[in-house]
């Protein structure tokens, strides 16, 4: 077995959300060569994109996410053989192991220590080895990394916090990557969305922002800091980095105002928003920073727009409780005049 794009464990994943939003598409005769996915998250939805041939812009603030994208969707070469032989070394009972900043960091919290162990000396391995290595190759291999260490840990899915047994251990083996062929173009960026959308020119905008105060880097912050590997200084309980940098500006109280300036700057015939009403759930933190109604007047002041409510269960490790949580996908025809 390889490891699929989709098979990450990753707050609102769009995975099951496909078929729909390219129903839509075709039923409302959207024609496009060119896609900008702003807020990418798993990659799921450029990967599909990009499968039909369609050239895609693929971006996220999370440095992690970065290197999936590069890993499954970027065009660059890899020898497979090379990849292999590294997966092979690090699996085997030759590859050794040696406490390490990840091991005295997250042993007994997140994880077990031998899985700590590993971990991290693989980590530093992959560091000290980069020049031996196609960037792409490197980027494979990380996210084998990454996604096997997000198996092992001692949580509910995310890395908000670990759970409060003991970490049991967990057999550790790095998978290759199952990479499908990809008949278009991709350009990757790490980049604030609104920033990155003065610069960009497509026929389709697909955005999917945060809407709630929870910050994507609280949940992903272990892999954010593996995949940086700048061993930082953690605070508190759950072990967090300092991660100003990487908050976004849609899960604050002015979320509204940024997503009005996002839609007014698009250069693009059609944008297309995915929606999560959550704002009805009990926990504050939940509850969304733009209502339906103020999405969809900022939507109409560029263009038509469709509303298609969706059959969709919203991923939610947690125990915050959805009620009459809903998924709308809003289809913006944009007047000629606003593109």
């Amino acid at each position: 077995m390889k490891y699929k794009l989709a098979n990450r464990r990753y707050i609102g994943n769009k995975t099951a959300l496909l078929p729909e939003i390219f129903s839509l598409l075709e039923q409302e005769n959207i024609h496009y060569t060119t896609v900008a996915d702003l807020f990418a998250g798993t990659g799921v939805v450029s990967e599909r994109f990009l499968q039909e041939g369609s050239d895609v812009i693929i971006n996220d603030i999370l440095c992690a996410n970065q290197i999936f994208y590069y890993a499954w969707l970027s065009n660059l070469p890899y020898n497979e053989s090379v990849v292999m032989q590294f997966l092979n070394y690090y699996n085997s009972d030759c590859f050794p192991v040696y406490e390490n900043y990840f091991s005295n960091t997250f042993s007994g919290t997140y994880f077990h220590h031998k899985n700590a162990l590993k971990i991290g000396a693989i980590r530093e391995h992959l560091e000290n080895h980069k020049q031996e290595l196609r960037p792409r190759e490197f980027y494979i291999l990380l996210a084998s990394l990454l996604y096997t260490t997000d198996r092992v840990a001692n949580t509910v899915g995310h890395f908000e916090s670990f759970l409060r047994k003991k970490p049991p251990y967990k057999e550790f083996f790095l998978k290759p990557l199952q990479i499908q062929p990809l008949n278009g173009q991709s350009r990757i960026y790490h980049q604030d969305a609104n920033q990155l959308i003065k610069d960009i020119k497509t026929d389709l905008m697909y955005i999917d922002p945060p809407y709630n105060a929870r910050q994507y880097v609280n949940f992903y912050h272990i892999l954010e800091n593996l995949a940086e590997w700048k061993c930082p200084k953690v605070f508190g309980k759950t072990l967090k980095m300092d991660r100003a940098n990487r908050m976004s500006e849609y899960s604050k109280s002015h979320a509204l105002s940024f997503f009005s300036s996002l839609i007014s700057q698009a250069q693009t015939k059609t944008i297309l928003v995915s929606y999560s009403n959550t704002y009805d759930a009990k926990s504050s933190s939940s509850n969304n920073k733009i209502s339906e109604e103020d999405m969809e007047r900022i939507l109409r002041s560029k263009g038509e727009v469709i509303k298609k409510e969706v059959p969709y269960r919203f991923f939610n490790a947690g125990k915050t409780a959805l009620k009459h949580h809903k998924e709308y996908l809003y289809l913006c025809k944009v007047f000629v005049n606003n593109m």
